[in-house]
C-alpha cells in the first residue's frame, strides 16, 4: 500500500512538474499587408462600395446565429490571402465540423489560416489539432496551455492552477486584413441556433478604418509569449488513414441534415456579393478596439495596467443620462454596486440585463450575482432577468438574437450614442483573471435602433425585478406589468437552496 502510494505521489509530482517547451518554433508572423488586401477580391468590393465613408468605419449587426455561422463561411470561401481566427471555446461538434472543414479548403486554395485557441477546453482535439496543423498553409497555436496532454492534464492543472485558472476569453475573426467580425460567440452548436439551449449572442461585422485595429490585437497574441506552436505541444504522428477519417467526418458534419441547412442558407445570400452590391445595411461611425495586454494572464491581479476594463470606464462614467448593459454573467461586487448607485444618485437611468435562474448556464456564476440584487434594486438599478422560454417570435433578431436562448450577448448602451459589443462579462473574472476584446462604436442610429429593440423584448423576453414590502418580487409586463413570483421563477427548491449554499463560498473572484 505504501508502495503505491508513493508511486502515485511520484507521478502527480512529475507531472504537476511538466514544464513547457521553448516557444523558438514560434516565428512571427503578422496581418496582411494594406497593398495585398486591398488586391484581393473582398479588398475590391468594399474599395469599389458607393458606400464607403472614408475615414469612418462600417459595421453590420449579426444578432441571428445561423446567419452569424453563414456570415464566417462566405467569408472563409470568399479569403484570397489569409484567414485569422481567435477564440476561447471551439467544440467538436457540427458547428466547429463544418468551420473547420471551411479552413481546411481554404488552406488547400493557398490562402495562409492562423487559428488561435485557448488550450483549456481543447484537451480532447489534439488528434484533430495535430492533422489540421500539418497542412503546410494552416497553422495553430494554443493560448496559455498546459505541457500535460491526456489523462494527466487534471493533475497539473490543479498543481498549476494560479496560472491555468487565468484564460484567453477573446473572439476574433478576420479575412484579408479587409473584414473582421469581434463579439460574443465561440465555436459551438450553441452559438449558431443548432442546440436545444441556444445562446442569444451578438457580433459585429466590421469594413474600414478599424478592421487592422481587431488585426493589430490578433497579432499581438498570435506573437506572445504566451502562445505556443502546436506541433511543440502535441507529438501525434498523422497518418494517411487519420487524414481520411478527418475528411470523412468532416464530409458527413457537411451532409448531415443540420449541415445542410447552414449550407442551403449560404448558398440562398451570398453575404460576400451583398457587400459588393451594396444591399447590405452598414451603420458608420468612429470605433474604437480595447482588449487587455496578453500579458494580463502573467501579471498580478492587482497590476491593472494591462487591464481593458479601465479604459471603458471613462465612457460608462460620462452618462449622463441613461446607461443599458447587457452581460449573461453579472457579479458587480459592492465596488460595482456603488459605481451604479452613483450613476442613479446624478440621475442616470442604469438598466441591467442578465440571465434569470432559470436561464443561466452557469449556476454558480448565479449565485454570486444574487446576492447583490437587493443592493442594487435599492441603489435605484433597473434589473431585468432573461427569461428560459421567451413567447415566440418576440425577441427574433433583436439584440439578442432567438426566441429561446440563455443570454450570452456582452453589450452596453450609453446615452443612446455609444455602443459596446465584445467579449467581456460584468464579472470579477472578466475584469480581473481572463483576457477580453470589444469595441466602442460611436453611432447614435444603431444605439437607437438597438434600445428600440430592448423594447420589442420588454413585451415578453424578461422578468423585471422590484424591490416591495415582501422582498424582492418579479413581475412580467406583458401586457401589463403583474406579480408573477416571490422566488426566481421556473425554478426548484433543490436549485435555489444549491444557489444559497454556493453563495456562502469565498469564491467571487473566481466567478
Amino acid at each position: 500500500m505504501l508502495k503505491v502510494l508513493m508511486v502515485s505521489l511520484l507521478t502527480f509530482n512529475l507531472i504537476a512538474c511538466a514544464s513547457l517547451p521553448s516557444d523558438s518554433l514560434a516565428k512571427p508572423s503578422n496581418a496582411l499587408e494594406t497593398v495585398s488586401a486591398k488586391a484581393t477580391r473582398i479588398g475590391l468590393w468594399v474599395e469599389n462600395d458607393n458606400t464607403n465613408q472614408p475615414g469612418l468605419s462600417g459595421f453590420h449587426p449579426l444578432s441571428d446565429g445561423l446567419d452569424a455561422l453563414v456570415a464566417r463561411l462566405a467569408l472563409i470561401e470568399a479569403a484570397d490571402k489569409t484567414i485569422d481566427a481567435q477564440y476561447y471555446l471551439y467544440h467538436d461538434d457540427l458547428v466547429g465540423q463544418l468551420f473547420l472543414q471551411y479552413l481546411l479548403r481554404a488552406a488547400d486554395r493557398g490562402v495562409r489560416v492562423r487559428l488561435l485557441l485557448d488550450d483549456l477546453s481543447i484537451a480532447s482535439l489534439d488528434k484533430t489539432v495535430a492533422i489540421a496543423n500539418e497542412h503546410p498553409f494552416f497553422e495553430i497555436r494554443l493560448f496559455n496551455p498546459l505541457a500535460t496532454r491526456g489523462w494527466g492534464r487534471s493533475f497539473q492543472l490543479l498543481a498549476q492552477f494560479d496560472r491555468a485558472n487565468r484564460r484567453m476569453h477573446n473572439k476574433s475573426f478576420i479575412v484579408d486584413n479587409q473584414l473582421a467580425i469581434l463579439g460574443g460567440r465561440n465555436i459551438g452548436n450553441e452559438y449558431y441556433r443548432n442546440s436545444a439551449v441556444e445562446f442569444a449572442d451578438l457580433d459585429m461585422i466590421h469594413r474600414g478604418v478599424v478592421v487592422p485595429q481587431i488585426s493589430n490585437e490578433f497579432d499581438r497574441y498570435w506573437n506572445s509569449s504566451s502562445s505556443y506552436p502546436a506541433e511543440s505541444l502535441i507529438n501525434r504522428s498523422v497518418t494517411t488513414d487519420d487524414k481520411q477519417r478527418l475528411n470523412d467526418k468532416l464530409a458527413d458534419a457537411a451532409n448531415s441534415a443540420s449541415g445542410q441547412k447552414y449550407i442551403k442558407r449560404l448558398k440562398q445570400a451570398s453575404l460576400v456579393e451583398h457587400i459588393a452590391s451594396g444591399e447590405m445595411r452598414w451603420y458608420w461611425g468612429d470605433v474604437s478596439v480595447y482588449a487587455d495586454a496578453p500579458e494580463k494572464i502573467l501579471a498580478p491581479v492587482s497590476d491593472r495596467s494591462t487591464h481593458l476594463t479601465p479604459q471603458l470606464f471613462p465612457y460608462i462614467d460620462s452618462a449622463a443620462r441613461e446607461l443599458v448593459m447587457f452581460s449573461p454573467y453579472l457579479v458587480p461586487g459592492k465596488e460595482g454596486v456603488t459605481f451604479f448607485s452613483d450613476l442613479v444618485k446624478r440621475g442616470v437611468k442604469v438598466v441591467l440585463i442578465t440571465n434569470s435562474l432559470a436561464s443561466t448556464d452557469v449556476a454558480v456564476v448565479h449565485a454570486g450575482y444574487s446576492k447583490y440584487r437587493k443592493d442594487l434594486l435599492e441603489a435605484g438599478v433597473r434589473l431585468i432577468e432573461v427569461k428560459p422560454h421567451a413567447a415566440k417570435g418576440e425577441i427574433h433578431k433583436t439584440i439578442t438574437g432567438s426566441s429561446r436562448a440563455s443570454l450570452h450577448a456582452k453589450t452596453f448602451i450609453i446615452d443612446r450614442r455609444y455602443l459596446f459589443v465584445g467579449s467581456l462579462n460584468l464579472d470579477p473574472r472578466s475584469a480581473l483573471l481572463n483576457t477580453e476584446i470589444g469595441a466602442i462604436y460611436d453611432t447614435p442610429e444603431m444605439a437607437e435602433d438597438f434600445i428600440s429593440g430592448l423594447s420589442r423584448l420588454d413585451r415578453g423576453g424578461f422578468w423585471e425585478l422590484k424591490l416591495t414590502e415582501n422582498g424582492i418580487q418579479w413581475f412580467d409586463c406583458n401586457p401589463e406589468c403583474r406579480v408573477v413570483s416571490n422566488k426566481d421563477p421556473e425554478s426548484s427548491l433543490f436549485t435555489r437552496v444549491g444557489i444559497f449554499i454556493l453563495s456562502l463560498l469565498p469564491i467571487e473572484q473566481q466567478l
